[in-house]
């Protein structure tokens, strides 16, 4: 039997130590933690005041959510940020200075979480998978959600508590009259919801899309009107009518506009069937963007129809006019810095948060064209 075994202590909260092996300065220098002339504590106070935001996804959510930044800056000057986002929503981040580390979600976000320690933890978002990375982030303090020990969501403020049972039922959200940015920047503490998104341009991408205006001959002696007809895999009713986008399309073709549609590959079939009317001065501007090279492209439009959607949220980080197009989800919730127009359904279900509908004219199909062309020009 060893003597002086209590000379063995173990420092688990040592920055150096690895938790399942011996540390360098043991391995190399038979170093004990009692005496380590190397010990650094994971909690010693730094000049900067460490912050962890748990935002995963969606794309849309992610974006929006970065209106926290500027908050935050300016109630902690001396901050060092990290973002924890799911790894196909990170390019949307990417550029972003007000962030220090973006950590992906993957096999070695735990290990992450682990070896460092936050005085504030942020999560203001009540999936499951977020919530329980907040609850095993080494913090301080949580602002928003977390788990207790029985699976109980555990809320920072009444503000807080009041967004989870907004969440839960949906007469709530029907009810709700406040912008997500303002409910956000009370569960985070902040002193205003007016901060704005912020959408990183990248010097490469944007090149690309001013060249992408010379190929195609694009002039700026009008301005240019963008198109997003599409509305993602999981919220098909948020997509207005083919027929409409085309309507609106080639009101603003006759009359010399130039007209980009905006999309990803989920919303060929749409941009297909517009380009087939084969409307002078209409033009695709690519289904296989990247990220960056999207937000370029929508940067290229001074106003941008679209509906619920994740181009929305990119164009009001943008600073665009934007004709944003609402039925099952809330308009009240969105935010567009009173830059542009929302239109919402005349249907008495609208704000349903349905992803299914039987009905035949359904909130998004009551919406007329002539009302987003008005709506259109009004910007203009």
């Amino acid at each position: 039997m060893i003597k002086n075994a209590d000379s063995f202590e173990v420092f688990a909260d040592c920055l150096s130590f690895p938790l399942d092996k011996p540390c360098g300065y043991q391995k190399n220098s038979n170093a004990r933690c009692k005496e380590c002339k190397n010990y650094s504590k994971l909690s010693n106070k730094k000049d900067k005041k460490r912050v962890l935001i748990v935002k995963l996804g969606a794309m849309g959510d992610v974006l929006r959510t970065t209106f926290l930044l500027n908050g935050l800056k300016e109630v902690y000057p001396k901050s060092e940020i990290s973002w924890i986002v799911d790894t196909k929503n990170a390019a949307g981040l990417e550029g972003n200075n007000l962030i220090d580390k973006i950590i992906h979600n993957d096999e070695n976000v735990i290990k992450y979480l682990a070896n460092n320690f936050f005085d504030t933890a942020i999560n203001l978002d009540l999936a499951f998978e977020s919530l329980s990375l907040t609850k095993l982030s080494n913090k301080k303090e949580v602002l928003g959600f977390t788990l207790d020990d029985n699976r109980n969501i555990v809320t920072s403020n009444n503000y807080a508590k009041e967004w989870l049972k907004t969440s839960a039922y949906d007469e709530l959200k029907k009810a709700n009259a406040f912008t997500y940015q303002n409910w956000m920047s009370k569960i985070a503490e902040l002193p205003k919801d007016s901060y704005e998104i912020i959408v990183p341009l990248q010097k490469k991408s944007t090149e690309k899309a001013e060249q992408f205006l010379k190929d195609n001959n694009v002039t700026r002696d009008k301005k240019i009107i963008g198109i997003n007809p599409g509305a993602g895999k999981r919220w098909k009713l948020k997509k207005w009518t083919l027929k409409g986008f085309i309507e609106t399309a080639k009101h603003f073709s006759q009359k010399g506009y130039f007209v980009l549609l905006l999309g990803s590959a989920q919303d060929k079939s749409e941009i297909d069937l517009i380009l087939k009317e084969n409307m002078p001065n209409v033009i695709s501007t690519g289904i296989d963007n990247t990220i960056p090279d999207f937000f370029a492209k929508i940067n290229l439009c001074d106003i941008v129809l679209c509906g619920d959607t994740m181009a929305l949220h990119a164009a009001a980080g943008l600073k665009k006019n934007i004709v944003a197009l609402f039925g099952p989800t809330s308009i009240n919730e969105i935010e567009i810095y009173s830059k542009g127009i929302k239109i919402q359904s005349n249907k008495d279900c609208v704000i349903c948060y349905k992803q299914e509908c039987d009905l035949i004219d359904n909130c998004m199909e009551s919406i007329a064209s002539k009302d987003v062309i008005q709506a259109i020009e009004q910007c203009l």
